[in-house]
């Protein structure tokens, strides 16, 4: 019996690393269109989540029906200067992946000595896939 249920926990390991390798490895399909948008044009509900996480590093996603909302924030940072680009927003066979970055400040850069919460939140097309925030 001990066999069966360690040969059945190895099986279900292994499958389970298998899946997170092939979605870490498809291929991208195409690139998906999206607007950056300020935080006081984001949907209220929205909003109000962010308002609750914005102080550590979170990624959100939110669908109010005809679009489909993507956030990424970094937490609190000490300074202001921060820069955030997306790097790519495109499809695979089952992900949308949104990968962002976070720059800054640049040396010399004057900056304000106080706490921000530097984020990005962009609106594209409603996409019924599973997102990948990097």
């Amino acid at each position: 019996m001990r066999q069966k249920l360690w040969l059945c926990a190895l099986l279900v390991g292994a499958a389970v690393l298998t899946g997170c390798s092939l979605h870490a490895e498809e291929k991208k399909i195409r690139d998906v269109e999206y607007t950056v948008v300020c935080t006081e044009d984001l949907p209220e509900e929205l909003r109000q989540e962010i308002d609750k996480v914005k102080t550590e590093e979170f990624q959100l996603s939110y669908d109010d029906g005809a679009y489909l909302y993507l956030v990424k924030g970094y937490g609190t940072r000490d300074t202001s200067g921060f820069d955030i680009t997306v790097s790519e927003l495109y499809l695979t066979d089952h992900t949308l992946v949104f990968d962002t970055k976070i720059n800054g400040p640049k040396e010399g850069e004057d900056v304000t000595q106080k706490e921000t919460t530097p984020m990005i939140a962009v609106k594209t097309e409603r996409i019924e896939r599973q997102i990948v925030f990097r």
